[in-house]
């Protein structure tokens, strides 16, 4: 059997493995031109030459086949006692993994056009029955394993279940037994066929009766299939199979159409930004945020803008990472994560066509923004009056009108004084004494004391204002005027405060997610 025939044999028992190749040879090497097949557990059939070579292909193909991916590798052999090599090898490593499990349980007619339609799709199947007259190869020719057994029990216990798999439970009558051994499994996707009135009647048997935690019933998809109007077995295995994929490809199932209308640019990804931004990206829109090449944030653990400094920024586990072109920040918001791009003046806006932008840099006054950018365009704060600059401005002021919507008019006047916290205001903030580079002498989250020296700006010191919890500190090696704001003391020294978005954003946020949602309904 050659190589070839190997692989198409692997392939179709759904075994993971890789094929090493030799790309390139230079000087004296083993082989200037082979093949080898190595398995997850060393195993391989062929040859690239023996020696550390293969020894070494072996070791790395092992490596990419867990974490699925190619590799390319090369060698250099030197020429030691007992070895008179002494050239380069370059080898490229492409895995072929297996294909995704989907086990049908039950072999009724829904089930029979889900296996037609997701066997196109790649998927490897295998079917559970109890019927062995429904778990044919004539009746379901694209079935690669049948588990078939008298009972549940028997026919579930030669299968296995693991992360890479999903199930689809569509029996005659014995989905309440099916689903109470499988709800715990580790299945990606567990989804089962049937009506509101009984899909509710089983989830509160196992939540009241069998004490299934409301996490565990996170993976349980039921009624099953996205909703797009089917009703025939052919209809409903597209409507399975298309939620299968979305779910196991993490994506959201919106139509493609909408993906430019899904887009929302922030423009500044400071902390009250990165709360308006945790918002949207949690409620399913695509978000880009622009920022300064140099961000000047204070609160920095809980502001994707120091993805500037660092490429990656984690808020309240939403990732946000700093894309190097326009297209990089699509592949980033396409995997599901926040984009951040170094684009101040803003000129991404037009050649992204987003829906909705966001004025988010809290500049106290309207440095280049206007309504004609976006078909929604949201401005937060004073210096900007709707509907002449923006569409929408959404006050910014701590007090009753926190968070309202303003359709016409501007927002409360900038009065220059921090809201009070535990009864600090201006005290709580931490200015620079002159100007040159900043060199931070603590970290946030750090508790300090008043007078206590927590930076230097060039000879001189910084030091805190009160005692409490460093909250937020300027990143190090800026250089800042004197008066320049550098840190943020939080009198109620706890610090937990210092790694979460606070109210204040939390509830802008959730005013400019009102006003996209309202514009995205036609009812802004």
């Amino acid at each position: 059997m050659n190589l070839f025939e190997k692989a198409a044999r692997l392939e179709k028992q759904n075994i993971a493995f890789a094929i090493v190749t030799i790309t390139k040879s230079v000087g004296s090497t083993p082989r200037s031109q082979a093949k080898m097949i190595v398995l997850a557990d060393g195993t391989t059939y062929g040859t690239v030459g023996g020696g550390v070579v293969e020894f070494e292909a072996i070791a790395r193909s092992r490596v990419c086949i867990t974490e699925k991916r190619n590799e390319t590798m090369d060698l250099s052999l030197t020429i030691t006692e007992g070895h008179n090599c002494g050239g380069t090898v370059e080898l490229f490593i492409e895995v072929i993994p297996p294909a995704f499990r989907l086990i049908l349980i039950g072999g009724g007619h829904v089930n029979l056009e889900i296996a037609r339609l997701a066997h196109q799709c790649s998927f490897y199947l295998e079917l559970v029955e109890t019927r062995s007259e429904f778990a044919t190869q004539e009746r379901f020719p694209w079935v690669s394993t049948f588990h078939v057994g008298p009972s549940v029990e028997e026919a579930l216990a030669s299968v296995t279940i693991d992360d890479e798999c999903a199930l689809v439970i569509a029996t005659h009558d014995l989905d309440r037994q099916v689903l109470e051994r499988v709800i715990l499994s580790p299945a990606r996707y567990i989804g089962m066929l049937g009506s509101r009135t009984k899909v509710n009647t089983f989830k509160r048997y196992l939540v009241d009766r069998k004490g299934i935690g409301l996490q565990d019933m996170e993976r349980f998809f039921s009624p099953i299939g996205l909703d797009i109007g089917s009703e025939t077995p052919e209809q409903i295995a597209v409507a399975v199979v298309a939620e299968l994929m979305m779910v196991l490809n993490k994506k959201d199932g919106k139509p493609l159409s909408r993906k430019a209308q899904n887009l929302v640019i922030v423009r500044g990804a400071g902390d009250l930004a990165s709360g308006v931004i945790c918002r949207l990206h949690r409620a399913g829109y695509r978000v880009l945020a622009l920022e300064t090449e140099k961000p000047t944030t204070i609160r920095r653990t809980v502001a994707f803008s120091e993805a500037m400094y660092d490429g990656t920024a984690v808020v309240e586990r939403v990732i946000c990472r700093r894309a190097d072109s326009e297209l990089h920040a699509k592949s980033i918001m396409d995997a599901g994560e926040v984009a951040l791009l170094c684009d101040p003046e803003g000129h991404s806006i037009r050649s992204m066509n987003a829906s909705v932008v966001v004025d988010a840099i809290i500049a106290k006054r309207n440095i280049g923004t206007h309504r004609s950018m976006a078909p929604l365009v949201i401005a937060l704060g004073p210096g900007f009056s709707a509907p002449e600059d923006c569409h929408v401005v959404v006050e910014t002021q701590r007090g009753h009108d926190l968070g309202r919507l303003i359709r016409q008019g501007s927002a409360s006047a900038d009065t220059g004084v921090p809201g009070l916290i535990s009864g600090y205001g201006i005290e709580r903030v931490v200015r620079s004494p002159g100007a040159g580079i900043f060199v931070a002498h603590s970290a946030i989250g750090h508790q300090v004391s008043r007078g206590e020296v927590i930076a230097t700006v060039g000879t001189e010191q910084v030091k805190a204002t009160i005692d409490g919890v460093l909250r937020g500190l300027l990143h190090d090696g800026l250089t800042v005027t004197e008066g320049f704001k550098v840190a943020d003391i939080d009198p109620r020294a706890d610090q937990r405060y210092c790694h979460t978005i606070s109210e204040k954003a939390r509830a802008i946020g959730g005013a400019v997610l009102e006003a996209v949602d309202a514009f995205h309904a036609n009812r802004l």
